[in-house]
């Protein structure tokens, strides 16, 4: 008898069975709440590109549809239409929201994945679940019916793996997030930083191993990103070389298409330019320069001094430690919200991929859990009005009070991005001391 209570699995105790039964009847929530509210304006244009796609075919799309897309989520939603065709029962908000729903429960699974390995199984466990039901990942992807989790989850697989030395993987899931949103390549220098961690460490500097990791990752992500293309340019070959040029060619055109489209300063954002600039011309001068030049140096100046930063633990440390692991996401969390509050052009949604990574580092410090649930309030604040502004004639507050407001909301934003940013400094300049505590 004592021997068959024993071989009795303990379910109280299995983690990884209550973390698959908590994100389950979360995941079936975010499917019943996806037909309540739904951003009409973005989600029209989804399933058009869908039926676009179906009807023009690849080579044809981009000549007889106007699309501010990369090729990357078109692929996608190619298929949602495909499945909306054989299966018309089914709820057209349910379905092309299963992407969005779906990343965001594969971006939980990694940060269990991913912080298992230097935090306690509880605070794995937490911080998937934390941001899996954290109402800043629901109003984008399960109300909204955006996309930014569908770009998020291969950028975080990509770090993921770069940090287990995957680095064919890497490269692979950092083109797929690059093909469905160009403001990935922010974060390249990022995964290159990870793929010459050889070079900086080995006593034989200069043997051609240690660039064998940072040549896998280049020549997967050329590769990937030329096959992801190339349908959509193969009636146009003139040439060999057009297999090169090619490609580049559709990634700028795209990419214009996409950043020239708005040229505002913020678009019902609440970052530094929301706050005084709400949709003025990024053309605006300052002091000789215009907004989006500001916006440029500003967040170039923050991204070199974090990433020289990081490069200076990553070259003196002597041991790779959890704290290196970290150091890696809490750079990524804060270069992506740097390029959110300082870049112009920026829309209310494009937080949502620094916010995934603020999740892993969430317990890095005893006021991150706070910093984190202001940021996440502060996002839904801005996508409540967002939605607001865009579908009703009521604006929501009035003017009196929006010039009070939107400054307030972008100085919760700053108050949390410069505690983690000298969190970060502190820890990278004095590695020193506490490499090996």
């Amino acid at each position: 008898m004592n021997l068959e209570i024993a071989k009795k699995p303990n379910l109280k105790n299995n983690v990884y069975l209550q973390l698959s039964l908590i994100l389950l009847a979360g995941f079936l929530l975010r499917i019943y709440l996806s037909t309540l509210i739904t951003y009409e304006g973005d989600f029209g244009a989804w399933q058009g590109w869908g039926r676009a796609w179906s009807n023009d075919g690849f080579s044809q799309f981009y000549d007889k549809n106007w699309c501010d897309y990369l090729p990357g989520y078109l692929y996608i939603l190619w298929i949602l239409n495909e499945l909306h065709t054989a299966m018309p029962w089914l709820s057209v908000h349910i379905l092309f929201k299963l992407p969005a729903n779906l990343s965001d429960l594969g971006i939980s699974i990694l940060i269990f994945v991913a912080l298992k390995p230097i935090a306690s199984t509880r605070i794995a466990m937490i911080s998937s679940l934390v941001y899996f039901f954290n109402p800043a990942s629901l109003s984008n992807s399960t109300f909204w019916g955006q996309v930014d989790s569908v770009h998020a989850f291969p950028i975080l697989f990509s770090i993921i793996l770069g940090l287990r030395k995957r680095f064919v993987l890497s490269g692979l899931f950092a083109a797929i997030a690059f093909m469905i949103k160009p403001q990935s390549i922010v974060l390249f220098p990022i995964i290159g930083f990870i793929a010459i961690d050889p070079f900086l460490r080995s006593a034989q500097r200069w043997n051609i191993k240690n660039f064998i990791p940072s040549i896998k990752i280049i020549i997967t992500i050329i590769v990937a990103c030329t096959i992801i293309t190339l349908p959509f340019i193969c009636d146009k070959f003139d040439s060999f070389f057009y297999i090169f040029t090619g490609p580049i060619e559709l990634i700028k055109e795209r990419f214009d298409a996409a950043y020239e489209q708005y040229k505002f300063a913020s678009l019902n954002t609440f970052n530094f330019w929301g706050a005084f600039a709400m949709w003025k011309s990024d053309g605006l001068l300052f002091l000789g320069l215009s907004y989006k030049t500001w916006g440029t140096l500003i967040f170039g100046a923050l991204f070199a001094v974090i990433f020289a930063s990081l490069f200076k633990f990553n070259f003196q440390r002597k041991n790779r430690d959890k704290d290196y692991t970290y150091l890696i996401f809490q750079a990524v969390t804060l270069i992506l919200f740097a390029l959110f509050l300082f870049v112009t052009r920026a829309h209310e949604r494009h937080l949502l991929p620094s916010i995934v990574f603020f999740t892993v580092i969430m317990f890095r410090s005893w006021i991150f859990p706070y910093l984190y649930a202001i940021v996440s309030g502060v996002y839904v604040c801005n996508m409540i009005y967002s939605y607001i502004q865009l579908t009703t004639e009521y604006r929501g507050v009035s003017d009196e009070i929006e010039k009070v407001l939107i400054p307030f909301m972008f100085v919760l934003y700053l108050v949390a991005f410069v505690v983690v940013f000298f969190n970060f400094l502190n820890h990278t300049l004095k590695q020193k001391d506490t490499l090996n505590s």
